[in-house]
């Protein structure tokens, strides 16, 4: 099978670990892996993978490895981007040839669109060897640059909802294909959800304008007190401050926690103690947007219900049947489903938990998402 290098911005990063999973679940498929990034965090997890920072320690004796017709075709590619340095971008665009050279990789798969996709795509044009990319959503819809360019130029494009297929369809000619970030099952256990006075819910994630908080705090503002609603805030951000003082506004101190940010094996051990998981996303002012968010999988697989939004992604992985949809930036809504959730029997909201369970394993289990990708790795056309 071929050995396939993952490129990322930073690795590994708390609140992108859907490239673990897929990384962990293509190597579970029988491939061998590595990761290159630009910036290596530290991290008390071991890997059963080399991660290498791109540019360092590059080796020059590679250099024979480089196709001279693939060398023409990458310098061609990089005359056509404008988000880029284009000396930048060739010369680290070699050096990670070289590394991937060293490591005698055959395909190359970038996360997010950007500066990753494009010297992945110019590394495996100098090694003439396979590359593709999946893009995540700020990368498509807030800062996206020379799309076209990069959809045409590699062998293959991940589009994680189909809202985001319609576009890159749209955009260039390519070989694009659906495939939804998936989870890993076995890591999350399904458990009865315990009995408890008040309502507890959860918010994970960012604090950013995007993932909605300040509408969620709006609509739990005149029904918190009579429905005795708690809601855990997990994240940190740049609108936390300003978090905080919307709470403290709308007197809801003692029904909401900041938690701050937790570890991903907190998450794990914790999300079944919650009632319903609340991701209230939306679009940005600047077009920034969650396209298949991670954290609803998660919660649904360990049977805790979600109440989110109808945008992108979100649509596709909660139904009717197993959480609520609203629309994006509608407080009213969202309370009313909030009121319509809280009405529900405990047997109802067991039967809710178990449904998601079974979607997620049925439609969003990592390993066969890999077991997809791997197929279109080994045969891109």
């Amino acid at each position: 099978m071929k050995k396939v290098a993952f490129i990322a911005p930073t690795y590994p990063v708390l609140s992108e670990t859907f490239i673990q999973t897929e990384v962990d679940s293509v190597k579970a498929c029988g491939h061998d892996v590595c990761v290159l990034a630009f910036e290596i965090e530290n991290s008390d997890k071991s890997f059963e993978y080399d991660i290498i920072k791109i540019g360092q320690n590059a080796k020059l004796s590679q250099i024979a490895k480089v196709n001279w017709l693939g060398f023409f075709t990458a310098i061609s590619f990089i005359s056509k981007q404008t988000g880029l340095p284009r000396k930048s971008l060739f010369a680290y665009g070699v050096k990670l040839a070289l590394q991937l050279a060293e490591k005698d990789i055959d395909h190359v798969h970038a996360h997010f669109c950007q500066h990753t996709a494009s010297h992945a795509i110019v590394a495996a044009k100098l090694l003439n060897i396979t590359c593709s990319f999946v893009a995540h959503g700020h990368d498509v819809y807030e800062f996206a640059y020379d799309l076209e360019h990069k959809i045409s130029s590699s062998d293959f494009v991940v589009a994680v909802c189909k809202d985001m297929l319609t576009d890159f369809n749209r955009i260039a000619k390519g070989n694009v294909k659906l495939l939804h970030c998936g989870v890993n099952t076995q890591q999350f256990q399904l458990y009865p959800q315990k009995k408890v006075k008040h309502l507890h819910f959860a918010f994970l994630g960012r604090l950013v304008e995007q993932k909605g908080l300040h509408y969620l705090i709006d609509a739990l503002a005149p029904i918190a007190k009579p429905l005795n609603i708690h809601l855990d805030v997990i994240g940190t951000g740049e609108l936390e401050q300003q978090l905080k003082l919307q709470v403290e506004q709308q007197g809801l101190t003692r029904h909401v926690t900041f938690m701050g940010a937790k570890s991903h094996e907190w998450v794990k051990d914790n999300l079944p103690n919650y009632d319903s998981l609340i991701a209230p996303f939306c679009f940005s002012n600047t077009g920034c947007v969650d396209t298949g968010p991670l954290v609803l999988k998660e919660a649904m697989a360990v049977g805790t219900p979600v109440i989110t939004t109808n945008i992108m992604g979100c649509k596709e992985i909660v139904t009717p049947d197993t959480g609520f949809l609203v629309n994006e930036k509608s407080v009213k809504e969202l309370r009313e489903a909030i009121e319509h959730f809280a009405k529900l029997s405990r047997q109802d909201k067991t039967e809710l938990g178990i449904r998601s369970r079974t979607r997620i394993e049925q439609s969003f289990n990592s390993f066969k998402q890999a077991k997809q990708l791997s197929h279109w790795i080994e045969n891109p056309v």
